[in-house]
């Protein structure tokens, strides 16, 4: 679906957006087939310490590993699919209260072509701040005031329990406190799945629990083949593929995590699936094996 000359032109319009409008933002990659086509915004990046990378590894190993000292910068990339009338968005960004270098979704659906108003459906893979949080615009309203809003019923009863917050390091706080804002601004309008059903037409949640405890990613089906979009279950173009076994810091349940990028991995090989990840350069790609490990390839 998507190829080099896809990802040079999202480039070069990434450069023209950020010189028009004088903010930050950027189509990633586009990719398109029939009437259905996809759009990777970006969010923006931050920087994180490489510690945050592996738990237990030595900084030597990872900065080896990785090929970069010193700190790494995440992307942070929306994925938007369109299929016939309807617009679907995964995941809404970080807002405008998260992190420098963050919250410019809505400047990317400017340069994108896309206005707010056109959404019908927004998928959460997970309720982290990074995903969740631009749901709200600078007024405390629904980035899109038309969509439906959906939900893995795991995720949502988690960060919602009224005891969460002793089940969360004191730095995690705050994100369950931005969670049960936003849940309780949209209110009716966000609806509660189960993983393992279509969500919307066309669109399937499928299990992917360890980085948070509802965690899910989806399947676009396609006659070309699936494609995937992984939210956190994959967070690093390096160290996820060449070492699932590494343990992030920012997992909730790292044992279940390291089994859930494993079989990630397997079945995106098996299948010859595209896969979009929303923390990995070049948004979208491949998975293929490298031994006993794996590797992302983009642009394939």
């Amino acid at each position: 679906m998507l190829n080099r000359r896809d990802m040079l032109l999202g480039g070069a319009a990434a450069a023209l957006a950020g010189s028009a409008s004088g903010a930050f933002s950027q189509v990633v990659a586009t990719a398109k087939q029939g009437e259905r086509a996809i759009s990777i915004l970006s969010d923006g990046s931050f920087e994180l310490p490489q510690s945050m990378l592996a738990r237990d590894v030595p900084l030597d190993a990872v900065s080896q590993a990785t090929k970069v000292s010193g700190p790494t910068v995440s992307v942070l990339n929306v994925t938007c699919f369109r299929q016939g009338d309807q617009v679907i968005v995964f995941d809404s960004g970080s807002g405008s209260n998260f992190l420098p270098g963050t919250g410019k979704l809505a400047a990317s659906l400017e340069a994108a072509g896309i206005a707010p108003d056109s959404v019908t459906h927004v998928l959460f893979t997970h309720l982290h701040p990074d995903h969740f949080w631009g749901a709200l615009d600078d007024f405390d309203t629904p980035l899109f005031p038309n969509a439906r809003w959906h939900a893995d019923k795991r995720e949502v009863a988690f960060w919602t329990d009224a005891k969460v917050y002793e089940k969360l390091p004191e730095d995690r706080h705050a994100f369950a406190a931005g969670a049960q804002r936003i849940v309780k601004a949209l209110g009716d309008t966000l609806e509660l799945h189960d993983a393992g059903s279509e969500w919307v037409p066309g669109v399937a949640a499928f299990d992917t629990a360890g980085h948070t405890p509802g965690h899910v990613s989806f399947e676009l089906k396609d006659a070309s083949g699936p494609v995937f979009v992984l939210g956190d279950a994959l967070t690093h173009r390096i160290a996820s593929f060449a070492h699932p076994e590494w343990r992030p810091a920012s997992d909730h349940d790292a044992d279940l995590a390291v089994a859930t990028r494993r079989r990630v991995l397997d079945r995106a090989a098996n299948e010859k699936a595209q896969v979009i990840g929303y923390h990995l350069d070049g948004a979208i790609g491949r998975v293929e094996r490298d031994g006993n490990a794996y590797r992302f390839v983009t642009g394939s």
